[in-house]
This record gives C-alpha cells, structure tokens and sequence, in this order.
C-alpha cells in the first residue's frame, strides 16, 4: 500500500510537472512568439500600405513628369534654337524683336550689349529624353525715351515673356538734350539647345 502511494504522489508529481512544462511552454513561450508573429504581420500590412501609396505616387510623378517632358518640348516652338544662326527662329530675330518694339513706342538705343554666356546652372541630366536645355543670356541694355514710351516699351517687352524678360531697370531722371529720360536696362533672353 505504502508502495502504490509513492507511485501515486510520483506520477501526480509528474503529471503537475508535465502539464507546468505544457502551460509554460504554450501560454509563455508560445505567447512570446505569437507577440512576436502578431508584429510581424503589423509590420508586413505596413510595409504594404508604404509600397502601395508609393506605387500610386509613383504613377502620379510619372504622369507630371510626362506633362513637363511635353511642355518643355512645345518650348521649340517659342524660344530661339541655338543652332538657327538667323531667321524667325534664331537668337538674333529676338535681337530684332527687341530693335523694333523700341522703335515702335520711339525709344532710343544707345547701348546694346548681347552677353552670351548661359546664365542658369548647370544641372547635370541623365535622362537621353531630357538630353536639351534652355540657356539664358543677359543683355545689357541704354536707351533714351520719354516717360510713357518706356512703360509702353517695358510692358511690351514683358508680353514677349518667353523670349525675354526683364531682370532690372533704372531710369534717371536727368533729361537729354532732347528731353528725353535715361534708362538702363538688364534683360534675360533665352535660346533653346539640342545636346546632341
């Protein structure tokens, strides 16, 4: 009897042992890895947000970047090649443009001063698409006019915006022997150039 007792109290004791062992090993352990697993999936479902939100972004930027591509393309139409060295299109017809607004609005040209250096930075394009460029050139500019012709001669000059525009003007207001104001001018113009 003493002897079936022992066996009783060693197999409960090993039954208690088995079963804390299997409530540890399940409810701790494995909780540890389900937290961990539980993570896991919370970090992968972001992950996944992330990568669709950048693939719908991706698409957006790849659209606005096709619609700069083709604006600064119809640029050709409106700006002067580099290569054309004369003509409606060339460097020198925006030259001309300038010449006869000032003749229009009677202003006189007393210094007129092309500087064909590019005035931009440089930006380094890897895109074989994007291989052109708009350079900018300033243009030193003396004239002589009343009051009003130089409004009307600035203003038109503004209405040619993409071939030039004006960077800075300072009329004095001592008069010529004629009675006319003088004003210095720095304009921008611009040329557009095939990197071929």
């Amino acid at each position: 009897m003493k002897q079936n007792k022992t066996i009783f109290f060693a197999f409960v004791t090993l039954l208690i042992v088995v079963i804390l062992y299997w409530l540890f090993s399940v409810l701790i352990i494995n909780r540890g890895e389900y937290s961990k697993i539980k993570q896991g999936i919370v970090s992968a479902d972001n992950n996944l947000k992330k990568l669709s939100n950048e693939r719908v972004n991706y698409a957006s930027i790849k659209e606005a970047r096709k619609i700069h591509v083709q604006s600064f393309d119809t640029l050709k139409v409106h700006i002067p090649s580099k290569e054309n060295a004369k003509g409606t299109n060339s460097y020198i017809g925006t030259l001309d443009i300038i010449h006869q607004i000032a003749e229009d609005n009677n202003i006189r040209i007393n210094v007129f001063k092309p500087i064909l250096v590019n005035t931009f930075p440089h930006i380094d394009v890897k895109d074989k698409q994007l291989d052109q460029s708009i350079e900018r050139y300033w243009l030193e500019m003396e004239c002589n006019g009343n009051f009003i012709s130089l409004g009307k001669f600035f203003e038109e000059l503004q209405n040619q915006d993409k071939l030039v525009n004006l960077l800075k003007f300072n009329i004095e207001t001592e008069y010529d022997s004629d009675g006319r104001l003088f004003c210095e001018a720095i304009l921008y113009t611009y040329v557009f150039v095939e990197n071929s």
